[in-house]
């Protein structure tokens, strides 16, 4: 059976009911798994050609294929988007994403996990006439650059709902009264306004000495303040809105705020898999078939899902400047070498 792609009974079972619900985030979810299972058994071209099919499956069909999910809850109608002034326009902006699960490029665990939570989402009055409530607090960690900040805004454009982005950097530089004056703002919005709040980077309210950053009056005190009044707040919340929180050093946390997420999602580096469907994604369009995936991904090893991005869009843009629709394997080892370099100059 060497070198064709098998398929185990329960891959067949997952794929015909994903596909005859119309849960297209399982169904790609299961797809990845069988390239992955391809790839780690060496039939690469098996795995190249699943990952392409699934890169190039059209976005109005996974949109038309997710509203035929029975019964979802149906998602609110559009509202204006309206940014806010004041106090709270100072941390926040809000926003309709376009972003969809066909733009991701996730492990299959991450993507399965994340597919939980639009499952649960979909189906949340169902549940909690059960007594039980959806997952809706995230916590997702990882190396800047590995897709946290836009898989807000995928869950965000897949239940119909927009996004609030606080920054926590501009609510980190407050005074410890106003960060929590306008963190309570976000809370009370969320609460007025069905949405996806993303609070993104935690860090900036901690550091490695376990919650403190800088000294004196807006040092260690002041951030450990605002901190407490963010995880209080965060547990009072009752909002029907899916709360999401980035970090890139999770090992700062404590016990005491990392209980306070229904689930933590972990974005690691891009595996070898993972490296091809980034590129995949990106240059969609392009001719791709002569690239050497083991090579390009050997040279990507230790890049961001950002950076990989990054480097395939210049070397399609050098395609385009000479003429030609293939993007060689040569310009996607030198985008992805630059990129490095330039890595390695920033501070």
């Amino acid at each position: 059976m060497e070198g064709r792609l098998l398929a185990t009974t329960g891959h067949v079972k997952a794929l015909v009911q994903s596909h005859s619900s119309g849960d297209e985030a399982r169904f790609r979810a299961v797809v990845h798994e069988l390239a992955e299972q391809a790839a780690r058994n060496g039939r690469r071209r098996d795995a190249e050609e699943v990952r392409g099919a699934l890169a190039e499956r059209p976005p109005r069909e996974e949109r038309r294929a997710s509203t035929r999910s029975a019964p979802p809850e149906p998602p609110p109608a559009p509202a204006p988007v309206v940014q806010p002034r004041g106090e709270l326009g100072r941390v926040l902006t809000v926003s309709r994403p376009e972003e969809q699960l066909a733009d991701l490029a996730l492990s299959s665990d991450v993507m399965a996990r994340l597919h939980r939570v639009l499952t649960e989402q979909r189906h949340a009055d169902a549940l909690r006439a059960r007594g039980f409530e959806p997952l809706r607090t995230l916590l997702l960690t990882g190396p800047p650059g590995t897709g946290k900040s836009m898989t807000a805004r995928v869950v965000a454009t897949e239940l119909g709902l927009p996004v609030f982005t606080v920054r926590l950097d501009a609510v980190a530089e407050l005074p410890a009264d106003e960060a929590a004056t306008a963190l309570t703002l976000v809370f009370d919005l969320l609460a007025q306004a069905r949405a996806v709040c993303l609070f993104d980077d935690l860090d900036a309210l901690l550091d490695a000495d376990g919650g403190e950053r800088g000294g004196g009056e807006r040092g260690g005190g002041r951030l450990r303040e605002v901190l407490r009044r963010f995880t209080a707040l965060l547990d009072a919340d009752a909002s029907r809105g899916v709360v999401v929180v980035t970090t890139n050093r999770p090992e700062l946390l404590e016990r005491p705020v990392l209980r306070r997420f229904d689930t933590v999602l972990d974005y690691p580096l891009p595996s070898t898999g993972v490296v091809q469907e980034v590129v995949l994604r990106r240059l969609r369009g392009f001719d791709l078939g002569g690239v050497e995936w083991p090579r390009v991904a050997s040279t990507a090893s230790g890049l961001s899902h950002e950076q990989v991005a990054a480097a395939a869009a210049l070397a399609a843009k050098q395609s385009v400047l000479d003429g030609a629709a293939q993007v060689e394997t040569a310009a996607l080892l030198a985008a992805l070498r630059e990129r490095r370099q330039v890595l390695r100059m920033a501070p």
